[in-house]
């Protein structure tokens, strides 16, 4: 039988037992507290942790991708990426104070444990930043403070300096590990490079970081250049040193398709060096000449005056001036009265005009119209060749103004031709209200703007049999190393004309070269056909009188300024070229050398003749029978 407790014995041990029931209530609260801690830290919130402690040690690394080349017909380099270094931070090892101790250490020669012990870690920081902005700073002339401002940014990433070759970055190396510099890296990068410097500059364009192409080519086929940049995620020890094991999947790079042109540079180059010398001889204020094939509508040449300067973006000329700089064409945009009254036969070219010897009122509109060549009743042939407005204007009148307006945007004028460029002008044709005096000027090429684009595109239709063709300037697309190619192939706009028309059309303009006003773009031993351009320069701020309201008119022709072309192509009977050139404002000692067969028709000659030269086109009769050497 149990003894019965001592109660006087239970009554001494309860406050014992309330001590230790405490002990015992507080241990399993704290135990709880550390298992919920260890619960939350591990598996709550651990796959957060290990990530972002893996992120101080690894490095998700973009492999870009090599933008496609632009190259000319001929397979020459016109734009290419090329491999340069860039010396930039790491902001993950210039801040973590475990990966900087070691080097700070060496710099001050003292072990790490008496640096931990002297400094804190922010001190540890703050002097390896300065120590590093100071290193820096000095090699690349910088000051200090500004050095340390980029190498404390809170940006992951800052380049100090770029588009180095190997042998800077090679020195830059030496010179990062003989100062036990962490933290600043040299890395392999890609620059843009244009062998060709500011030739054709505005057609091939530029590219910008983080915009692509700006201008040219480069923005026009920039989805095609462009490449998908690939990936891939490597980790680093303590000391920055890459681990190989645990390199993650590499996603390749697609790289960029290359653009060929069909503008050979050699031939680009030979046009480049005849309008500087015209425009040195003739001093315009702007010059343009552009060379396009006739039966693909190809550009083999586009150049202008002034150019763009790479090196000067913000002084310089941002206009492709044979897209976007229209002008009022003159007596070249004569062919589209006579191609309609032609097409329309509203005329035969051996039809007599009566050209009243150079001065003609009309008697209903009361428009006076004057010739330079004084000439009585003459066929439509010899009126065109001798550029007679009074001719031109009764051709015009045959045909009638919608009629006229229709065969104007049959020539593509007054519209975009759709050239792979960016900032083409339209131009401008007055398709609405007419006053008196549009009807007696625009069949004269004034009150209407085109660009030399479009009125090259206009004579290739006729040379072309009538097919008015789009502007080609991109040959093909080549992409995985040749092996795919795609051709970019002609495409016609519409037909302008007959092909009995545009025959007629060429015989007309050949002979304003044979024995008219174009005789000095005559070519040896090749047949020319063309068409001369003299029209009085339009100024905008040439002050005119007074507006009502007491204010200055401005806006008129001026009477000692013109602006001279020419538009033609060749062969004449086998058209394989088409050549337009522009100036704008020439100057001459003495006026009366200035004109589209004075100037601008000597220009054309020599551009034609080297043009076809490259292109062995030889000449279509022998020198003997033009009284060349036998």
């Amino acid at each position: 039988m149990m003894p019965t407790p001592n109660q006087a014995q239970l009554r001494r041990d309860r406050p014992l037992c309330h001590r230790m029931m405490f002990v015992t209530c507080f241990l399993t609260l704290c135990f709880s507290g550390v298992m919920w801690r260890l619960y939350d830290l591990h598996l709550k919130k651990g796959p957060m942790l290990a990530e972002e402690a893996a992120k101080k040690f690894r490095e998700d690394r973009t492999l870009p991708a090599q933008r496609g080349s632009i190259k000319d017909h001929s397979d020459r380099y016109l734009a290419y990426d090329e491999e340069v270094y860039e010396l930039r931070t790491d902001r993950v090892h210039l801040h973590d104070v475990r990966s900087v101790l070691p080097n700070l250490a060496r710099i001050r020669g003292v072990s790490q444990k008496e640096l931990t012990r002297t400094l804190t870690s922010e001190q540890i920081l703050k002097a390896y930043h300065v120590h590093v902005a100071e290193s820096l700073g000095a090699k690349m002339g910088v000051p200090a403070e500004t050095m340390l401002e980029k190498v404390t940014s809170s940006r992951p990433i800052e380049v100090l300096t770029q588009n180095m070759n190997d042998e800077q970055a090679k020195d830059w190396r030496q010179h990062l590990e003989n100062l036990f510099v962490k933290g600043i890296y040299v890395k392999p990068a890609v620059r843009r490079h244009y062998p060709t410097d500011n030739r054709l500059a505005l057609i091939i364009g530029g590219v910008e970081e983080g915009k692509g192409g700006v201008q040219g080519i480069e923005k026009t086929f920039e989805d095609t250049l462009r490449g998908v940049p690939g990936s891939v995620c490597v980790e680093h020890d303590k000391y920055g040193r890459e681990l190989l094991l645990y390199r993650g999947e590499i996603k390749e790079p697609v790289h960029g398709k290359d653009v060929h042109l069909t503008i050979d540079l050699q031939m680009q180059d030979a046009v480049d060096a005849i309008v500087a010398q015209a425009q040195a001889t003739y001093r315009p204020n702007k010059m343009m000449a552009i060379v396009t094939e006739v039966t693909t509508g190809s550009i083999l040449a586009m150049s202008f005056l002034p150019g763009h300067d790479r090196l000067e973006p913000d002084s310089t000329n941002w206009k492709n001036l044979t897209i976007n700089e229209p002008y009022e064409p003159g007596s070249t945009f004569k062919v589209v009265a006579f191609t309609a009254a032609l097409d329309q036969r509203k005329m035969g070219p051996d039809e007599s005009f009566d050209c009243h010897w150079g001065l003609y009122t009309d008697p209903v509109l009361k428009a006076t119209l004057r010739d330079v060549s004084k000439m009585g009743t003459v066929p439509a042939r010899e009126a065109f060749a001798k550029s007679s407005n009074i001719a031109t204007y009764k051709v015009f009148k045959r045909v009638g103004q919608d009629t006229y307006l229709d065969y104007v945007k049959r020539f593509g004028f007054g519209q975009k031709t759709g050239i792979s460029l960016s900032g083409e002008s339209r131009g401008y044709i007055n398709d609405g209200r007419w006053s008196n005096t549009t009807y007696s000027r625009f069949p004269m090429g004034y009150e209407v703007n085109v660009t030399p684009l479009q009125m090259a595109m206009a004579y290739g239709a006729i040379a072309n049999g009538g097919i008015l063709m789009k502007p080609r300037l991109v040959d093909r697309i080549v992409a995985d190393g040749g092996r795919q190619v795609t051709q970019m192939p002609p495409q016609a706009v519409g037909q302008v004309c007959t092909g009995k028309t545009a025959a007629l059309m060429r015989d007309l303009l050949k002979g304003v070269v044979d024995h008219g006003t174009g005789s000095r773009a005559q070519i040896e031993g090749i047949e020319v056909a063309g068409k001369t351009g003299t029209s009085q320069r339009y100024d905008h701020e040439l002050i005119v009188g007074k507006n009502k309201d007491g204010s200055l008119r401005k806006g008129g022709y001026r009477k000692d300024q013109w602006i001279t072309s020419f538009a033609g192509f060749a062969p004449a009977n086998d058209p394989k070229i088409v050549c337009v050139v522009v100036l704008d404002n020439p100057q001459a000692p003495d006026p009366a050398d200035i004109g589209g067969g004075k100037v601008a028709a000597p220009i054309f000659a020599e551009i034609v003749a080297e043009t076809l030269k490259q292109l062995s086109i030889r000449p279509q009769r022998p020198l003997a029978l033009e009284g060349g050497a036998e």
